[in-house]
């Protein structure tokens, strides 16, 4: 028999199909629950204490971070490099943020941005407690 020849080796540039079925949904799940209930709880102590639009900025930064994850899965799904759906991610989120300012002050801007820090952190969290689930 003779020596076959190897496989082709793909391309690292060509964008790879996402299969969003298969995705790690129940950390997706896990945050956007997290997120929403800290949210609530931002808005009633806010409220509480006399600050029901630091508390709106904090629960719409929690929201938009919570959502961060499910539009990279919907955008990796779409057959488009990482790199591509990353960088047209963080300014989406960049834009809601700087809009939010326009909206609700400058001044709680920054509580936007806090709220979408903190719904990265969950994610991550979460994304790590399914693959040491798994292990």
């Amino acid at each position: 028999m003779g020596a076959q020849a190897p496989a082709p080796v793909p391309d690292a540039a060509v964008a790879v199909r996402f299969d969003s079925v298969a995705a790690p949904r129940h950390a997706l799940n896990l945050t956007a629950a997290i997120c929403a209930g800290t949210a609530v709880v931002a808005l009633v102590v806010a409220a509480a204490l006399g600050q029901p639009l630091s508390g709106v900025a904090l629960a719409l930064g929690l929201i938009l971070g919570g959502g961060n994850g499910f539009l990279a899965v919907r955008l990796l799904g779409i057959g488009v490099a990482f790199a591509a759906t990353s960088i047209l991610r963080l300014l989406i989120l960049t834009m809601l943020a700087v809009l939010s300012g326009f909206v609700l002050g400058w001044e709680r801007a920054i509580l936007v941005a806090a709220g979408m820090a903190v719904a990265q952190l969950v994610l991550s969290a979460a994304s790590l407690r399914e693959v040491l689930r798994t292990r």
